[in-house]
């Protein structure tokens, strides 16, 4: 059972882990790190794929390849946006206990983390894409632009998010408000735009993933870990800058 605390004398036994903020601001160092690791290991893949001409390399290629499913990058990827949920969720909790209006705000936020979660390793995507198609039919093909099916229902979730979060993003300091609302922004370009992007180039060259293909994809799976490693990083200065002093204790 987890219990947020503002008591500054808190101690660990056996059957109690105490985490500060200090704690919280060394494991994003630690997953800043990782995703740099991950992006490295995925360039050598790429490397390994397309200049010396091996799909599989003892099965590393496919291991740290970004448009792969089931792997180490998606696995590093779900638990993230897990992460990031929970901070989000705690932010509510104290948010709550202080009084603040916004807890809905913050709860709103800690469900969609929580739903990017799962279906970075569940792949919701794809039941989307399916569920747009059966519906539109010969209607989806009309439209040149919507060449990722699930697109359309997520633009419309992000757009009515995205209206709602805005008088929550102006009451917040102005630090808080443009560097949320840039993470967020490079998230969804990254998310939909490119995603979209890619998907006009794979019907252009009939499917083939070619090199170009590749640094697209390299780019929008980059450009979503380290915008949520930027949005976690102003989580924290705000938890520490508003609930400062506040511990989670873990009792297990």
């Amino acid at each position: 059972m987890a219990e947020i605390s503002d008591t500054q004398a808190l101690r660990a036994d056996a059957r109690q882990l105490v985490v500060g903020p200090s704690d919280l601001y060394g494991l994003h160092r630690k997953i800043l790190f990782l995703a740099f690791l991950l992006v490295l290991a995925h360039s050598g893949a790429m490397a390994l794929k397309y200049y010396a001409g091996n799909d599989m390399a003892l099965g590393l290629v496919p291991l740290f390849d970004f448009y792969e499913e089931h792997n180490i990058p998606t696995y590093f990827s779900s638990l993230n946006l897990l992460l990031t949920s929970c901070l989000l969720f705690a932010t509510a909790r104290l948010a709550r206990a202080a009084g603040h209006k916004d807890v809905l705000a913050w709860r709103i936020l800690a469900a969609g983390f929580l739903f990017m979660s799962v279906d970075e390793f569940a792949d919701l995507r794809i039941i989307l894409s399916k569920m747009v198609k059966a519906v539109a039919g010969a209607h989806f093909e009309a439209v040149p632009v919507l060449s990722v099916a699930w697109t359309i229902p997520v633009a419309a979730i992000v757009v009515a998010v995205a209206i709602y979060m805005i008088p929550f993003l102006l009451r917040l300091k102005k630090v808080y408000m443009i560097n949320f609302a840039l993470a967020g922004a490079a998230f969804v370009f990254a998310a939909i735009g490119f995603e979209t992007i890619e998907g006009h180039h794979v019907a252009q060259t009939g499917g083939v993933r070619d090199f170009a293909f590749m640094l697209m994809v390299t780019a929008e799976e980059s450009m979503e870990i380290f915008s949520i490693i930027y949005f976690q990083y102003f989580l924290l200065r705000y938890v520490n800058e508003y609930h400062r002093g506040v511990y989670l204790r873990l009792n297990y």
